[in-house]
């Protein structure tokens, strides 16, 4: 390693100590409860939800993966992130309220509720499932970041992910909620920081904003590009269905949320983690597009480390890495901590006979060991799934969206009943991963129609989506009505009645800032 790279590589090594220094610091008082543990006591602001929320939906696989789509495709590669944050406002205007009344744990237990005990394990064992899977992918690309900054060879990455998952998993396994929490809010500036900075020296380097636009205006200033692309106009119901998920049902995203001191920092966490998806434009789609002028023969998740090498000064590259690896930090940690909540309070019950609280914390920090363990080994083995930000899309949107339908008919309909979710969650979840193996694993896709492995996978999931809605009507209409005791969920209030909006100005309400953002957005897709 050469004299620069050895100063950055002390600059990371320094903040990473730092922070997970930082972390068992704010979570040595985590408890002993379940509450204190898993939802930081229910004493969560907006602003840290909020910031938090978005740290941990953005993620180090957009700032390489997210920047290498948009070198092929320019601003439609965040089409994701725009109308994800229109989502997540809503969440906090229809569904949050009815979470935050019923004091809820995890969002498995809301499907028992309205359901029964089986929906809450389907979840449950899908949501296991998914973050086995998925795990390693965030190792895999951080270890790519730090092999391309530092110049490393390929035979170095195997350490790179051990470094990363020991890193994440000490804090976040050892303080819960409150230790992931507070080191996102310290980590969204940083990574925020580190974001722009790349960008404003990018945009120096190429001529400024006005330059780049009008060489790449008809290929990669637009939002909305036509079929046969990677993001067709096509793929915005499916990206929609996508969004449904994290918005309404995700444990790590709604987590934070059942940690909030009241529904006025709920909603307000909410419609602010909203607005700020809008800087995917400036943190991941603006550095694809620069990157392609910079290196038009550049391809693959490695593109954005080529920027960050290239334009920083000595010091400053090894900054922005800890920016990125705080990207990954804030994913990682957050799916560590809803992995153990899920496993220590929806399934270990399951178990046991006696169950009891000390017993479910250790099982769900146990589980949590195995699974970042399991990560850090067979990331270096996800290189071989090709580009990982679809692959990581396709699994995401088709193992869940069963559960999104479950959850948003479950909201309005008075009508649908558990037999309907049995046959829409255990038929829709084995459908969507079968086609997620099946167009992903290059073994099983050379002997698939093309018909399937032929269209965009935004363009399948509406047809998954009508088969889920299918299967949980039909089912439900075939059978008798939920009872009150199943319904009582939508309207059950066990708190005081009061919001925390009480006296406040119009300007503080989530709902003139949901307004505000959906004119932000409009616009957005006017000019683009």
């Amino acid at each position: 390693m050469n004299s620069p790279a050895l100063i950055d590589g002390i600059i990371f090594l320094i903040y990473l100590a730092g922070i997970t220094a930082f972390g068992f610091w704010v979570g040595r008082r985590s408890g002993g409860t379940q509450t204190d543990y898993f939802l930081g006591g229910r004493k969560l602001g907006w602003f840290a939800i909020g910031a938090s929320i978005f740290a941990t939906n953005i993620s180090i696989t957009q700032f390489m993966g997210g920047s290498g789509l948009a070198h092929r495709i320019g601003l439609a590669s965040i089409n994701n992130d725009l109308i994800g944050g229109l989502l997540l406002a809503v969440s906090g205007l229809l569904f949050v309220p009815i979470y935050i009344r019923s004091r809820l744990y995890t969002m498995p237990q809301f499907l028992e509720r309205r359901y029964n005990r089986t929906a809450r394990l389907v979840y449950g064992w899908t949501y296991v499932t998914q973050q086995i899977l998925v795990m390693p992918t965030g190792f895999y690309v951080g270890g790519l970041a730090i092999l391309g900054l530092f110049d490393l060879d390929a035979a170095w990455l195997p350490v790179a992910c051990l470094v990363i998952g020991l890193t994440v998993g000490g804090y976040s396994i050892f303080g819960g909620l409150t230790s992931v929490v507070m080191t996102d809010v310290v980590q969204v500036i940083l990574l925020i920081g580190g974001g722009l900075l790349v960008t404003v020296l990018g945009l120096h380097r190429v001529g400024g904003f006005d330059a780049l636009r009008a060489q790449f205006d008809a290929t990669h200033f637009e939002l909305l590009l036509p079929r046969g692309t990677a993001m067709p106009w096509t793929a915005l119901p499916g990206i929609m269905l996508h969004s449904c998920y994290f918005a309404f049902a995700s444990v790590h995203i709604i987590q934070r949320v059942l940690g909030a001191r009241n529904l006025y920092h709920a909603q307000a966490g909410m419609v602010f983690s909203g607005w700020l998806k809008l800087l995917a434009i400036p943190l991941f789609a603006l550095p694809g597009i620069i990157a392609l002028q910079l290196y038009p023969a550049a391809t693959g998740d490695a593109t954005y480390a080529l920027l960050v090498r290239d334009l920083l000064p000595i010091g400053l590259s090894g900054l922005v890495l800890a920016a990125m690896m705080a990207a990954l930090m804030s994913s990682a940690d957050s799916g560590v901590c809803a992995l153990s909540s899920v496993v220590a309070i929806d399934l270990y019950p399951s178990f046991t006979r006696n169950p009891t609280e000390r017993g479910a914390l250790k099982v769900g920090k146990w589980t949590a060991v195995l699974v970042m363990v399991f990560g850090m080994l067979i990331a270096p083995h996800y290189q071989k799934l090709g580009a990982i930000y679809p692959f990581i899309l396709r699994l995401s949107g088709f193992a869940f969206l069963p559960i999104a339908v479950c959850f948003v008919f479950g909201r309005f309909s008075r009508r649908v009943n558990e037999t309907g979710a049995m046959v829409c969650l255990v038929g829709g979840t084995l459908l969507g991963f079968g086609y997620v193996f099946a167009t992903a694993l290059p073994a099983i896709s050379v002997h698939m129609p093309a018909w399937v492995t032929g269209p965009h996978f935004y363009e399948v999931l509406p047809l998954l989506f009508l088969l889920c809605t299918l299967a949980l009507f039909g089912g439900s209409w075939l059978s008798t009505p939920p009872t009150e005791a199943q319904l009582a969920v939508l309207t059950e209030n066990n708190g005081t009645g009061l919001t925390g909006s009480e006296g406040r100005p119009l300007w503080q309400s989530a709902y003139f800032w949901f307004a505000s953002l959906v004119g932000v957005t409009g616009l957005l897709y006017l000019v683009f």
